[in-house]
């Protein structure tokens, strides 16, 4: 069900223009992927409360059931109307979103962790792999922007189906006493004192602005080196083996904090390097390997949340709820600067800034835990209680 959400999310990017056009702007609308960030942020911000009000299977039958508002925008007669409808497919995606997590958390043991929280944020690369290599391919087929986005919007409507037969839930809190109860449940405020959510938060907003601008407006560039779209493509399409072998790592290394600094390395140089060369074939090259270095990192740091102490799923997904919100709105302002600096300055002037901005993720990799650090052994002649001589 993610997947297509992100399918239609990009496949909307994609048919921008065609769809400007109809309703009579002729600038590139930051408004079409801002809805949906908006609709995230306030999704997100919210999702925690829905789950716990909800419950698992009836948040995400809601979610699913949001997402599909993608299909009332195919016959919207208005540009509002059409916005409105992507602001929905936005709300419904964030609180899918921050389901995941929790599901993994009350199902599976911490070792297996880390395999299908790979697997669930390889959900929207997938998706918009999915939307690169076909949409061409679609639109020739159908033609007009309204029914392309129909034809993806469809497949959300079978998953919505599939999801009211086979979904199933969890106990989302301990049943406790009521005199204890306040103690069981974690609240936003007992997030918002947790000092890793603001690490986090630094950390991934500048990755998270990078990719977005990367999937969603790039594609629209008019004179970059290759052919845009086609570096998008790149990207997601090497995301998915760099997930793969991602989740392998998270299993297997000993101290994960060196993979996410070898990320950010990598990423801040081959990001660079692709939007100022010349060369047709070193952008190319860079495109594949930057896809690769984002997401080989993805599923070791979604596990972060996952491993602070007393986790619970209620507990993982009012911190992701907390995150999102907090990463989608500053995704939102800088996205709308990056649109702004494209349509009255020049495309250069608006990837060198994201290049900049991406740069919170190298910083913020030396801010996260290190959970994998060996703990400390006491001098010699201590003891490991109270650290005197015996």
């Amino acid at each position: 069900a993610y997947c297509f959400f992100s399918a239609s999310w990009m496949v909307g990017s994609i048919v921008t223009t065609d769809m400007a056009q109809e309703f009579g702007v002729y600038t590139i609308p930051s408004s079409v992927n801002n809805a949906i960030s908006a609709a995230k942020i306030l999704g997100n911000f919210v999702a925690a409360w829905i789950l716990l009000k909800l419950g698992p299977k009836r948040t995400v039958s809601l979610s699913c059931l949001l997402i599909c508002a993608v299909v009332v925008g195919a016959f919207s007669t208005s540009f509002p109307a059409f916005i409105f409808t992507r602001f929905l497919l936005g709300f419904g995606g964030a609180i899918l979103m921050i389901c995941m997590t929790p599901y993994v958390v009350y199902c599976f043991e911490p070792k297996q962790q880390p395999i299908f929280i790979g697997l669930n944020n390889a959900g929207p690369n997938t998706g918009n792999l999915i939307a690169l290599l076909s949409v061409t391919a679609v639109r020739g087929w159908l033609g007009s922007w309204r029914s392309v986005i129909l034809f993806y919007g469809i497949f959300s409507v079978v998953f919505l189906v599939l999801w009211l037969f086979v979904g199933r839930g969890y106990p989302i809190a301990e049943k406790a006493k009521e005199e204890t109860l306040s103690s069981t449940v974690y609240r936003y405020r007992d997030g918002l004192r947790e000092p890793f959510l603001y690490k986090f938060l630094f950390t991934m907003t500048g990755r998270l602005v990078m990719y977005t601008v990367m999937l969603y407006l790039f594609p629209l560039h008019p004179n970059f080196t290759v052919d845009a779209q086609f570096i998008s493509l790149m990207i997601a399409l090497t995301g998915i083996p760099g997930t793969i072998l991602g989740i392998v790592l998270a299993k297997k290394l000993k101290r994960q904090i060196t993979l996410f600094r070898f990320s950010g390395v990598a990423q801040s140089i081959l990001f660079f390097a692709m939007i100022l060369t010349n060369s047709a074939v070193l952008a190319t090259v860079c495109a594949i390997l930057l896809g690769f270095v984002i997401f080989i990192s993805t599923p070791s740091l979604f596990t972060l949340p996952a491993r602070l102490p007393g986790a619970t799923p209620q507990k993982v997904a009012v911190i992701l709820t907390l995150y999102w919100t907090g990463a989608y709105i500053l995704q939102m302002i800088i996205y709308a600067i990056v649109v702004h600096l494209a349509n009255t300055v020049s495309w250069t002037v608006a990837m060198m800034f994201t290049a900049l901005y991406s740069l919170t993720f190298l910083v913020g990799t030396f801010l996260l835990p290190d959970f994998d650090r060996p703990a400390k052994q006491p001098p010699a002649g201590t003891s490991p209680q109270d650290g005197t001589a015996p």
